[in-house]
């Protein structure tokens, strides 16, 4: 039987599955009676395991939770001084950056215009598996690689007003070419997005005071995937654990390996970040173009890392942990220790959630509540489908589907626009909005619970994806 039904709910959106078998703690779950009706047997059994490492301290569920890579996409583990790898995946660094673009929701009412908009950023932005580069798509030297690797948004110019953080530290010993297959990949394809879930560019709209938005989704591309392949099997060896198995592999902080695959993972988070912020100046560039408007970074955020940080306990002391947020997002509220010194100290930090290519996103306000949660939230609305049965399960509605997207008319404090319009012919069956779950659903667990608040209720108008 599925470790599921050992869970007990102990409030309307709250459920804990309590210590048992190898588990070093309870499991906190954040999931209203829909989201656990909904959540999979597996997602609830890798919680378990997840709970089950070494020097786990907690366990926290997401409410846009789903099964993943060894632990839940969706999920929070707080450790002492161990690493959990798969708590952090194959696109490390993988967040969302979001421009505030200098428009009105009127001058977004021209289909043709936002279609030129497509094509001006797909000559900026290469988007998808490889790393073809469009014409007008930023170059970069390979000493200035070396300084994004080490200093992140730092080497474009920025700081942690406007991003989570502008980077992570990296040690000397870090040899960015000691994984071949890695750093081949960092050069070409920095700047540009990833396929699947990843989107150049989604401009959105908020339907209440009809802002304007620009949201890009990427992370650290090739060179995260395989430097992690390669300490998922180097990992795998010093855990004496099968190479098929190397995704539960682990490390300690201290061990040579450990402290060699955080000077990786730190040096890819840079990269993704910067990443972000190159693609965000090319969609810049592409809304002068077609529209003569300007955008500004207004945050950047991660929902693939681990990351030291302080908890801030029950009452009110703190300590250091491990926190290792896999498909969540970090949500410092007002006067956390680790906000002295930025902006964001006497507010909180925002926090960016990405939705369904057709429900669009949010920007999140954390509340006192999220410490509840080691300061986290959710990265996105979840899948209700895994890509493959979606793919199968959906063929026939494709027409309808497609007909949707182009036909839809959402009201925009006022101002009618019609159509989503998107870079592809179909809307892709997996990133279609049957695939996900209802983003509402997901936030009214966070808003309901205290751990955030709702600043900006984003609606897509045009999507640019991989």
């Amino acid at each position: 039987m599925s470790f599921k039904y050992f869970a007990e709910k102990v409030t309307d959106n709250h459920y804990v599955l309590p210590k048992i078998a190898d588990m070093k703690c309870d499991v906190h779950a954040y999931l209203s009676e829909k989201l656990y009706q909904l959540s999979e047997d597996e997602m609830w059994d890798q919680a378990m395991a997840g709970a089950s490492y070494d020097g786990v301290t907690g366990v926290y569920i997401m409410p846009d939770c789903h099964t993943g890579f060894s632990v839940p996409i969706g999920s929070v583990i707080v450790t002492d001084k161990t690493i959990i790898q798969a708590s952090v995946g194959y696109d490390v660094s993988c967040g969302i950056l979001i421009q505030k673009v200098n428009l009105s929701a009127d001058a977004l009412r021209s289909r043709y215009n936002r279609e030129r908009l497509i094509t001006e950023i797909e000559k900026r932005v290469a988007s998808g598996v490889g790393s073809n580069r469009p014409k007008l798509m930023p170059a970069f030297t390979e000493s200035k690689l070396e300084e994004i690797f080490r200093f992140g948004a730092k080497a474009l110019g920025f700081n942690s007003d406007v991003c989570e953080r502008a980077f992570l530290p990296v040690s000397n010993k870090f040899d960015s070419k000691k994984i071949p297959k890695a750093y081949e990949k960092a050069l070409p394809q920095l700047g540009s997005s990833g396929s699947n879930n990843h989107f150049s560019c989604e401009v959105q709209i908020d339907k209440n005071d009809g802002s304007v938005w620009a949201m890009t989704h990427c992370g650290s591309r090739g060179l995260g995937y395989q430097l992690s392949e390669y300490f998922f099997y180097e990992g795998a060896k010093i855990r004496n654990l099968a190479s098929n198995r190397r995704g539960l592999s682990w490390l300690y902080d201290d061990e040579a390996l450990g402290r060699e695959y955080t000077d990786y993972h730190n040096a890819a988070a840079n990269y993704a970040i910067a990443n972000r912020f190159v693609i965000a100046s090319s969609i810049q560039e592409a809304l002068q173009e077609v529209y003569g408007a300007t955008a500004e970074v207004f945050y950047d955020i991660s929902h693939n890392l681990f990351q030291k940080e302080t908890l801030v306990l029950p009452d009110g002391s703190t300590k250091e942990g491990y926190v290792h947020r896999k498909g969540a997002t970090r949500a410092m509220p007002a006067k956390h220790p680790d906000l002295i010194g930025t902006k964001w100290f006497d507010s909180g930090h925002p926090c960016l959630i990405a939705g369904s290519i057709k429900t669009g996103a949010a920007i999140l306000k954390p509340l006192p509540a999220a410490h509840d949660t080691a300061c986290s939230v959710n990265h996105g609305s979840g899948r209700a489908l895994a890509r493959g049965k979606a793919k199968k399960s959906l063929a026939h509605k494709q027409d309808y589907i497609d007909a949707d997207m182009h036909d839809i008319s959402q009201n925009f404090n006022g101002v009618t626009i019609d159509g989503i319009v998107t870079a592809s012919k179909h809307i892709p069956l997996d990133e279609c909005d049957e695939s996900y779950k209802a983003l509402d659903d997901v936030l009214s667990v966070l808003t309901e619970n205290g751990i955030a608040e709702i600043t900006h209720r984003l609606y897509p108008v045009l999507n640019v994806k991989g």
